[in-house]
């Protein structure tokens, strides 16, 4: 039997099975996909691969707003330790980095900080914090400024006139602000109400300290809890939402640490930073104190010493080698921020780095000692008679927040 004869196919059944076939292989698309459906993870690491390039983590936080929600959870275990501070210098209004993969070039600050005639308080969750005082028995009012570029700002009536403030720190929901050793105000903020009325006066609530503690001088966040740091290096925990309200403030001892008289309390620190899962204090110990009937010496930093937490016993243990991380002391804004790995970047693993009034900044090994012919003693030698405000202060944007 022959087999059955093979005819070529028709143009009408060659062109309906190419049609059907493209049909299958090619879908039809979408003009715009929805790029922001995609899942968690894979946005986190292209967000990491774009470090350390201010330009670049911008540009992805612009795409749609569930990427830059994506931005924020990654804040503080992404792009602060992955990315050096910025350096602002008021005096010439620009903000400046370590290396041009961070920044490109410098950039242009908005805001005279010189003309505003107020105080740096602090920098803070990505802003500068300002006291101004007011006319001879005026309102005085703290003005909240992007640290970045200056743009943004806002101005808030403070409490009292009659208080001298001396420092303020921002958290995830509201703004404080110290006084003395013995109260402080908080203030929610953001504004819950977005349309407040102009001639609303701030609705400042009044919180007690502890009676031992001293002066509050930082404040930071750390693994989900919010840590003080007073003067004499005394630890503290901070629960705005506590009830009875005495419970607002709690001293958390701690063991370890010098006399407070060896080290110095107000020009430069000291200075607590969260590095990872190790909280960080940064001292500067003072030459020994002596004095004549006629002389009181003036006593110069001698030793840059680094203390890490052992949260289990409650003890702080001086460290020489704080591994990958480095350390980034602020004099006039109040502040420390922890980086690591970021070599890239032109910044050196286990240093400290300070910016302070009369210099650029300089960078210390943990456990730095004076010594005779260092060019480095010239940062605490020159900052004795200095204010320090206008000084160069390191930022961070408030995207990274």
């Amino acid at each position: 039997m022959k087999p059955p004869e093979k005819r070529p196919p028709t143009t009408t059944t060659t062109a309906a099975a190419a049609a059907a076939a493209a049909a299958v292989v090619v879908p039809a698309m979408p003009e715009f996909r929805d790029w922001s459906g995609l899942p968690e993870l894979p946005l986190s690491e292209v967000l990491r691969h774009l470090l350390p390039c201010l330009r670049s983590v911008y540009a992805f936080a612009a795409v749609c707003r569930p990427w830059r929600r994506t931005v924020r959870p990654s804040a503080a275990i992404v792009l602060r330790p992955g990315v050096p501070p910025l350096l602002l210098d008021p005096r010439s209004r620009g903000v400046s980095a370590f290396s041009d993969l961070v920044l490109a070039q410098p950039l242009a600050y908005q805001a005279d900080l010189l003309a505003e005639g107020a105080i740096l308080m602090s920098a803070s969750r990505g802003r500068l914090l300002l006291r101004r005082r007011g006319p001879a028995g005026g309102e005085a009012s703290i003005i909240i400024i992007d640290a970045l570029t200056g743009g943004e700002r806002r101005e808030l009536t403070l409490p009292s006139p009659r208080f001298t403030y001396h420092y303020a720190a921002l958290l995830p929901n509201h703004l404080l602000v110290f006084h003395s050793k013995h109260a402080f105000f908080s203030l929610p903020f953001p504004d819950p109400n977005p349309n407040p009325p102009s001639s609303s006066y701030p609705n400042w609530t009044k919180h007690s300290l502890p009676r031992s503690a001293s002066f509050v001088t930082g404040v930071v966040e750390f693994r989900g809890r919010v840590l003080g740091l007073t003067d004499r290096a005394q630890l503290l925990e901070f629960r705005l939402g506590a009830s009875p309200q005495g419970h607002t403030v709690q001293v958390l001892p701690a063991d370890g640490l010098p006399d407070a008289t060896t080290f110095d309390r107000w020009r430069f620190g000291p200075r607590l930073a969260a590095a990872g899962d190790r909280l960080l204090l940064v001292l500067f110990m003072l030459q020994p104190k002596w004095t004549t009937f006629y002389i009181q010496q003036k006593r110069r930093v001698k030793k840059v010493a680094v203390y890490g937490l052992d949260f289990a016993r409650m003890r702080w243990e001086e460290v020489e080698n704080i591994g990958a991380y480095s350390l980034f002391v602020d004099c006039a804004g109040n502040s420390a921020a922890a980086c690591i790995d970021v070599g890239s970047c032109g910044v050196e693993e286990n240093r400290v780095y300070v910016a302070a009034p009369g210099c650029r900044w300089r960078s210390f090994p943990p456990g730095w000692e004076e010594s005779p012919g260092d060019a480095n003693n010239g940062l605490f030698r020159s900052v004795r008679h200095r204010q320090l405000w206008p000084s160069l202060t390191w930022v961070y944007p408030p995207l990274f927040y």
